[in-house]
Protein backbone atom coordinates (compact mmCIF):
# COMPACT_ATOMS: atom_id res chain seq x y z
CA UNK A 1 0.00 0.00 0.00
CA UNK A 2 1.14 3.39 -0.78
CA UNK A 3 1.37 5.89 2.01
CA UNK A 4 0.76 9.60 1.80
CA UNK A 5 3.06 12.61 3.22
CA UNK A 6 0.94 15.44 4.66
CA UNK A 7 -2.30 14.64 2.93
CA UNK A 8 -3.90 13.66 -0.13
CA UNK A 9 -1.43 16.26 -1.49
CA UNK A 10 1.75 15.56 -0.41
CA UNK A 11 4.08 12.83 -1.66
CA UNK A 12 3.80 9.47 -0.85
CA UNK A 13 5.84 6.15 -0.41
CA UNK A 14 5.25 2.43 -2.04
CA UNK A 15 3.73 1.49 -5.10
CA UNK A 16 -0.20 1.89 -6.73
CA UNK A 17 -0.38 -0.52 -9.45
CA UNK A 18 2.69 0.64 -12.11
CA UNK A 19 3.46 4.00 -10.46
CA UNK A 20 5.44 4.15 -7.68
CA UNK A 21 6.57 6.84 -5.44
CA UNK A 22 10.28 8.43 -5.78
CA UNK A 23 12.94 10.91 -4.22
CA UNK A 24 15.61 12.77 -6.33
CA UNK A 25 17.36 15.79 -4.77
CA UNK A 26 14.92 16.29 -2.25
CA UNK A 27 12.31 16.47 -4.82
CA UNK A 28 9.22 13.89 -4.43
CA UNK A 29 7.61 12.83 -7.36
CA UNK A 30 6.05 9.49 -9.21
CA UNK A 31 7.32 7.43 -11.68
CA UNK A 32 6.25 4.18 -13.74
CA UNK A 33 7.88 0.98 -13.00
CA UNK A 34 10.42 -0.27 -15.94
CA UNK A 35 8.35 -3.06 -18.09
CA UNK A 36 9.81 -6.32 -17.14
CA UNK A 37 11.96 -8.04 -19.78
CA UNK A 38 11.69 -11.96 -20.30
CA UNK A 39 15.04 -12.78 -21.97
CA UNK A 40 14.49 -15.38 -24.15
CA UNK A 41 16.00 -18.94 -23.35
CA UNK A 42 19.33 -19.57 -25.20
CA UNK A 43 19.38 -23.29 -27.59
CA UNK A 44 21.32 -24.74 -25.01
CA UNK A 45 19.01 -24.10 -22.04
CA UNK A 46 16.16 -25.23 -24.56
CA UNK A 47 18.07 -28.13 -24.98
CA UNK A 48 18.19 -29.13 -21.63
CA UNK A 49 14.35 -28.48 -21.01
CA UNK A 50 13.37 -30.32 -23.99
CA UNK A 51 15.73 -33.57 -22.65
CA UNK A 52 14.59 -33.16 -19.02
CA UNK A 53 10.88 -33.52 -20.40
CA UNK A 54 11.98 -36.53 -22.73
CA UNK A 55 13.68 -38.49 -19.81
CA UNK A 56 10.74 -37.33 -16.09
CA UNK A 57 7.62 -38.44 -19.22
CA UNK A 58 9.38 -41.81 -20.20
CA UNK A 59 9.94 -43.23 -16.81
CA UNK A 60 7.26 -41.56 -14.75
CA UNK A 61 5.17 -44.50 -15.90
CA UNK A 62 8.08 -46.66 -14.03
CA UNK A 63 8.01 -44.76 -10.57
CA UNK A 64 6.95 -48.20 -8.79
CA UNK A 65 9.38 -49.81 -10.37
CA UNK A 66 12.26 -47.01 -10.14
CA UNK A 67 11.38 -46.83 -6.05
CA UNK A 68 12.71 -50.45 -5.66
CA UNK A 69 15.20 -50.58 -8.58
CA UNK A 70 16.95 -47.02 -7.17
CA UNK A 71 16.62 -47.56 -3.85
CA UNK A 72 20.04 -48.45 -2.53
CA UNK A 73 21.30 -44.81 -4.59
CA UNK A 74 20.87 -42.55 -1.79
CA UNK A 75 23.20 -39.77 -2.85
CA UNK A 76 20.17 -38.30 -4.24
CA UNK A 77 17.04 -37.11 -2.39
CA UNK A 78 14.67 -39.71 -4.40
CA UNK A 79 15.54 -42.76 -6.72
CA UNK A 80 13.34 -41.08 -9.29
CA UNK A 81 15.83 -38.37 -8.63
CA UNK A 82 18.70 -41.15 -9.35
CA UNK A 83 16.90 -42.28 -11.98
CA UNK A 84 16.39 -39.23 -13.79
CA UNK A 85 20.22 -37.90 -13.32
CA UNK A 86 21.89 -41.20 -15.16
CA UNK A 87 18.84 -40.98 -18.18
CA UNK A 88 19.95 -37.55 -19.25
CA UNK A 89 23.84 -38.26 -18.57
CA UNK A 90 23.97 -41.33 -20.27
CA UNK A 91 21.13 -42.49 -22.11
CA UNK A 92 20.04 -39.33 -24.20
CA UNK A 93 21.02 -39.05 -27.81
CA UNK A 94 20.45 -36.25 -30.72
CA UNK A 95 19.57 -36.74 -34.28
CA UNK A 96 17.98 -34.09 -37.33
CA UNK A 97 14.53 -35.06 -35.64
CA UNK A 98 15.60 -34.51 -32.22
CA UNK A 99 16.38 -35.80 -28.75
CA UNK A 100 15.18 -39.32 -28.20
CA UNK A 101 15.84 -42.88 -25.58
CA UNK A 102 19.24 -44.83 -26.40
CA UNK A 103 16.88 -47.88 -25.18
CA UNK A 104 19.96 -50.07 -25.11
CA UNK A 105 21.85 -47.48 -22.74
CA UNK A 106 18.68 -47.15 -20.38
CA UNK A 107 19.36 -48.50 -16.89
CA UNK A 108 15.83 -49.45 -15.07
CA UNK A 109 17.34 -50.89 -11.95
CA UNK A 110 20.90 -50.69 -10.31
CA UNK A 111 22.13 -53.04 -7.65
CA UNK A 112 24.52 -55.70 -6.13
CA UNK A 113 22.88 -59.03 -7.34
CA UNK A 114 24.38 -60.44 -9.89
CA UNK A 115 22.58 -60.86 -13.80
CA UNK A 116 22.32 -63.82 -15.47
CA UNK A 117 23.60 -64.50 -19.16
CA UNK A 118 20.19 -64.28 -21.44
CA UNK A 119 20.57 -66.90 -23.77
CA UNK A 120 17.36 -66.57 -26.14
CA UNK A 121 14.47 -63.99 -26.51
CA UNK A 122 11.65 -65.79 -28.70
CA UNK A 123 8.67 -63.86 -29.77
CA UNK A 124 6.09 -66.54 -30.88
CA UNK A 125 3.26 -66.36 -33.31
CA UNK A 126 0.67 -66.25 -30.27
CA UNK A 127 2.37 -63.14 -28.49
CA UNK A 128 4.26 -65.09 -26.22
CA UNK A 129 7.73 -64.08 -25.06
CA UNK A 130 9.84 -66.96 -24.29
CA UNK A 131 13.14 -66.35 -22.64
CA UNK A 132 15.46 -68.21 -21.30
CA UNK A 133 18.94 -67.53 -19.08
CA UNK A 134 21.49 -69.12 -17.36
CA UNK A 135 23.18 -68.54 -13.75
CA UNK A 136 26.24 -67.68 -12.14
CA UNK A 137 27.42 -69.79 -8.97
CA UNK A 138 24.62 -69.01 -6.52
CA UNK A 139 25.95 -66.59 -3.33
CA UNK A 140 24.93 -64.19 -1.28
CA UNK A 141 24.40 -61.85 -4.30
CA UNK A 142 22.75 -64.88 -6.87
CA UNK A 143 20.26 -66.63 -4.73
CA UNK A 144 17.72 -69.11 -6.91
CA UNK A 145 15.12 -67.61 -4.84
CA UNK A 146 16.18 -63.68 -6.39
CA UNK A 147 12.64 -62.84 -8.13
CA UNK A 148 12.79 -62.18 -12.17
CA UNK A 149 11.33 -59.13 -13.16
CA UNK A 150 10.65 -57.78 -16.92
CA UNK A 151 9.44 -55.12 -18.32
CA UNK A 152 8.74 -54.37 -22.13
CA UNK A 153 8.02 -50.77 -24.01
CA UNK A 154 6.13 -50.23 -27.06
CA UNK A 155 7.43 -47.65 -29.24
CA UNK A 156 4.87 -47.40 -31.46
CA UNK A 157 1.93 -47.56 -28.51
CA UNK A 158 4.79 -45.38 -26.20
CA UNK A 159 3.31 -47.94 -23.61
CA UNK A 160 5.09 -49.70 -20.76
CA UNK A 161 4.25 -53.50 -19.59
CA UNK A 162 6.02 -54.49 -16.41
CA UNK A 163 6.01 -58.28 -15.33
CA UNK A 164 6.66 -58.28 -11.76
CA UNK A 165 8.72 -61.45 -9.81
CA UNK A 166 7.06 -63.51 -12.42
CA UNK A 167 9.83 -66.24 -11.88
CA UNK A 168 12.69 -66.89 -9.55
CA UNK A 169 16.51 -66.84 -10.78
CA UNK A 170 16.56 -70.99 -10.89
CA UNK A 171 13.82 -71.60 -13.51
CA UNK A 172 15.60 -70.45 -16.11
CA UNK A 173 12.77 -69.29 -18.30
CA UNK A 174 9.53 -67.77 -18.19
CA UNK A 175 6.77 -66.92 -20.69
CA UNK A 176 5.19 -63.76 -20.60
CA UNK A 177 2.27 -63.03 -22.43
CA UNK A 178 1.38 -60.13 -25.07
CA UNK A 179 -1.54 -58.17 -26.28
CA UNK A 180 -2.67 -59.16 -29.25
CA UNK A 181 -3.30 -55.60 -30.28
CA UNK A 182 1.10 -55.24 -30.37
CA UNK A 183 1.37 -56.95 -33.79
CA UNK A 184 3.30 -55.34 -35.80
CA UNK A 185 4.53 -53.51 -33.17
CA UNK A 186 8.35 -52.56 -32.17
CA UNK A 187 9.23 -53.49 -28.70
CA UNK A 188 12.24 -53.64 -26.14
CA UNK A 189 12.64 -54.90 -23.27
CA UNK A 190 14.76 -55.13 -19.97
CA UNK A 191 15.40 -58.08 -16.91
CA UNK A 192 16.13 -57.75 -13.58
CA UNK A 193 16.32 -59.05 -9.81
CA UNK A 194 14.89 -58.55 -6.92
CA UNK A 195 15.68 -60.74 -4.03
CA UNK A 196 13.01 -62.41 -1.45
CA UNK A 197 13.12 -59.44 1.38
CA UNK A 198 13.37 -56.50 -1.29
CA UNK A 199 15.52 -54.64 -0.07
CA UNK A 200 18.45 -56.03 -3.06
CA UNK A 201 18.07 -55.24 -6.74
CA UNK A 202 20.66 -55.77 -9.98
CA UNK A 203 21.04 -54.17 -12.50
CA UNK A 204 19.03 -54.64 -15.51
CA UNK A 205 19.92 -56.04 -18.51
CA UNK A 206 18.69 -54.76 -22.02
CA UNK A 207 17.46 -57.74 -24.10
CA UNK A 208 17.44 -55.77 -27.41
CA UNK A 209 14.73 -54.57 -29.95
CA UNK A 210 11.77 -57.33 -30.87
CA UNK A 211 8.96 -56.83 -33.63
CA UNK A 212 5.92 -58.55 -32.93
Amino acid sequence: MAKYKNGITGSFSGKIGPVVGATNRGVDYMRSLPEKITKPASVAQQNRRAIFALVVGWLRPLQKLINVGYQVYTGTKTPMNGAVSYHIREAVVQDETGFSIDFAKAILSRGELLVSFIRSVVLQMDSTLHITWENGPLSVFCNASDRAGFVVYNVNKKKFMTFKNVAARSDRAVTLKLPGSYVDDVLHGWMHYVNVKGDQVSTSVYMGQLVV
